[in-house]
């Protein structure tokens, strides 16, 4: 069957032409089926391929109806650019607008209303912003010398935070009170992560087990800083081993442990004497 059909395909067939008057043959061609559908297929392609090449060299597109010329295109683009500008333009006065009513109303006085009218010009038309109940308690609340939104008890900016790296991933639950002679911080384990790790790149000067599988690790770090590491249940350096920033030093607990200790006690000591932590780290 399969070889009925090739062979139908490839059977030559004459294709000739004679002339009108003397019927004799002027010109013939011999052709397979499959030959004609090739050639077929070959000028189709030919012409996708010339039209392609057209559409990609030369403005030919530009004459189909409803397609965007070149110019059309930059001006639509020239629309939008100055629309976006418009719109950044508005919002900067409205931004600009806002900060001079803020500033007039820290100052104490009362600011008016920008208005425009059938123009593009901003003018004031002296209508007063009437002062609100609210307006009037977040100024005494700025104002005051206490509380939590007093302006006067702002805390400075700590220039020396974030200078070494957390010790532990958690939260403090005791803070640092030099007056009552409680110079480390309690640092509360979160997601089950008990992993120490060294503040910042050093020397292990001191490895102590106080009993119980409880023990502390001690680190010089430069410019005259130690770190102290307390309650850890399993120390992994030893002394005289220089660690890096990052690297775990110990853990809260022992793989056979019973009780699960949850909270690492650090100490930051400068040039022999004890500092915030939280001045220098960001927990």
């Amino acid at each position: 069957m399969a070889r009925n059909i090739w062979d139908r395909l490839t059977d030559k067939r004459q294709l000739v032409m004679r002339g009108r008057t003397e019927n004799e043959v002027e010109w013939r061609l011999n052709i397979t089926p499959i030959g004609l559908w090739g050639g077929i297929a070959g000028l189709i392609i030919l012409i996708f391929i010339t039209l392609l090449l057209l559409m990609s060299y030369t403005s030919i597109l530009d004459m189909l109806p409803g397609y965007r010329t070149d110019a059309e295109k930059r001006e639509a683009h020239l629309r939008e650019s100055i629309m976006r500008l418009d719109i950044m333009e508005r919002n900067m006065s409205e931004i600009l607008a806002y900060n001079e009513a803020v500033a007039t109303i820290m100052g104490g006085s009362t600011p008016t209303v920008h208005s425009t009218v059938l123009t593009d010009t901003i003018r004031y038309d002296k209508s007063r912003i009437l002062p609100t109940r609210a307006d009037t308690l977040l100024r005494a609340a700025l104002e005051s010398t206490t509380g939590e939104y007093s302006l006067s008890n702002t805390k400075p900016l700590k220039s020396e935070a974030a200078m070494f790296s957390s010790p532990m991933r958690g939260t403090i639950t005791r803070n640092f009170d030099a007056p009552e002679s409680s110079y480390d911080v309690a640092i509360m384990s979160i997601d089950g992560d008990d992993s120490v790790m060294a503040v910042e790149n050093g020397t292990v000067i001191g490895t102590v087990e106080h009993g119980q599988g409880i023990g502390s690790v001690t680190i010089q770090h430069g410019g005259g800083y130690i770190s102290v590491y307390k309650q850890l249940g399993e120390i992994l350096v030893r002394k005289g081993q220089t660690v890096q920033s990052g690297a775990v030093i110990g853990r809260l607990n022992t793989p056979e442990a019973e009780e699960q200790n949850t909270t690492l006690e650090f100490e930051l000591w400068r040039d022999g004497t004890a500092v915030d932590p939280e001045r220098y780290i960001l927990f």
